[in-house]
């Protein structure tokens, strides 16, 4: 590999060619979203039935990142990164040249395979190439990237669709993966750590093991419930509860996007100071004020989306800081520590978007707001209780033994 002084300078290309394809990779798994109406009528499915594609992507992507960790940690960083985003785009080139629901399910399955496989190696190298000072700079900004591709990227391709039909956009992204891919076939080193054996389900296990590491997982899983909860069902309440047009809530939705990819860079700001892990432990715990107004309390639009945003901007931040303390303390199993945030990332928001349907068919929308408070609640008081400095110490120590 590269000295460290290379790594370092040639790190801003690198850290923006990742920023790219993780962009693009939420880009292609969201923006079925804004198409399905005109994807219905070309594919004669239902809106319904096609609005499960973006559920089979999330799903297999938070199974697929659960495992490529650990294999990323065995072979390199590399092969795992450039295999994604090839799938990414063969998945994106597939959906906009299939011809039936059955084809694009399946090309939808190697979307979420290929998601799987990005972003947890992107912040796996991040931790491989740079040192911590830089980490807490490099990662925030990764992160942001989902955030970025709600406010421009599925947007975007909703207008190409106005203008050049549902397929332009998947064929249009397509082309892009293949663009990212030799940026990062020029740009990623290639290195395989000598003597170190896949050893799946035993890396598995021995990240399991670790009470902070079984802390850490309940604390996102709950956080990123709340974060699925909100994406899914905060536009169909404004339209319900404010009379709203599909495209009036536009502006509303965007805006809380907006909250919801600075939230990073606020992580990322807080992750250098020494009390990190109990600031943001103070955050989750605080969002329950916002949270029970979101859908019960809230009279007027713009309060719902300014309460809606405030959420956001406490509740994101947790992803950041323990991808940030995973790329710090991971050593030789920084991709699995990785893949575990990424998966509990998408179980969680699959699970808040389940939960909230139920509670939303039978109490109503108002339920959510208790399911927002119940869960960050939890997340924040697992948090303070068991992430604290002393427990990481001990995890620092296990994953370098």
């Amino acid at each position: 590999m590269a000295s460290e002084s290379v790594k370092v300078s040639a790190s801003p290309l690198l850290l923006g060619a990742m920023c790219f394809s993780i962009f693009f990779t939420v880009t292609a798994v969201m923006m079925p979203g804004p198409l399905l109406v005109d994807m219905s009528v070309a594919l004669d499915a239902s809106v319904s039935l096609l609005g499960q594609l973006i559920a089979i992507a999330s799903t297999t992507w938070a199974v697929t990142a659960l495992f490529v960790g650990p294999i990323s940690d065995a072979y390199g960083r590399k092969p795992l990164l450039l295999t994604g985003v090839f799938l990414m785009g063969i998945g994106s080139l597939g959906i906009g040249l299939s011809p039936n629901f059955t084809v694009v399910t399946g090309f939808s399955v190697l979307l979420g395979i290929g998601g799987g496989m990005v972003p947890p190696t992107c912040v796996a190298l991040i931790g491989d190439l740079l040192p911590t000072d830089q980490q807490k700079k490099a990662i925030p900004i990764l992160t942001m990237m989902p955030g970025v591709s709600s406010v421009l990227g599925v947007p975007a391709c909703a207008v190409l669709a106005e203008f050049g039909g549902w397929r332009f956009p998947f064929l249009s992204v397509g082309l892009c993966f293949f663009l990212a891919a030799a940026l990062l076939i020029e740009l990623v080193p290639y290195n395989r750590p000598l003597g170190t054996r896949l050893d799946l389900f035993q890396r598995l296990k021995w990240v399991a093991r670790l009470p902070v590491t079984r802390s850490i997982v309940a604390t996102n899983l709950l956080a990123r419930m709340t974060w699925g909860a909100i994406m899914t069902f905060f536009p169909a309440f404004l339209i319900t509860s404010y009379s709203l047009g599909t495209a009036d809530v536009a502006l509303p939705v965007a805006i809380v996007a907006i909250w919801a990819t600075v939230a990073p860079l606020v992580a990322g700001y807080i992750g250098r100071g020494r009390r990190r892990l109990v600031i943001v432990a103070a955050m989750l715990i605080s969002a329950a004020v916002p949270g029970l107004g979101i859908f019960l309390l809230a009279e007027d639009t713009w309060i719902s989306v300014i309460l809606a945003g405030t959420f956001m901007l406490l509740i994101v931040p947790v992803t950041t800081m323990l991808s940030i303390t995973f790329a710090e303390i991971g050593g030789a199993y920084r991709g699995t520590l990785a893949g575990v945030i990424s998966c509990t990332n998408w179980a969680g928001a699959a699970l808040g978007a389940g939960i909230g349907g139920i509670l939303v068919a039978q109490f109503g929308y108002s339920a959510i707001s208790y399911l927002l408070v119940v869960a960050v609640l939890g997340s924040g008081l697992i948090m303070a209780i068991s992430v604290n400095d002393r427990s990481i110490a001990k995890a620092r120590e296990h994953f370098s033994a």
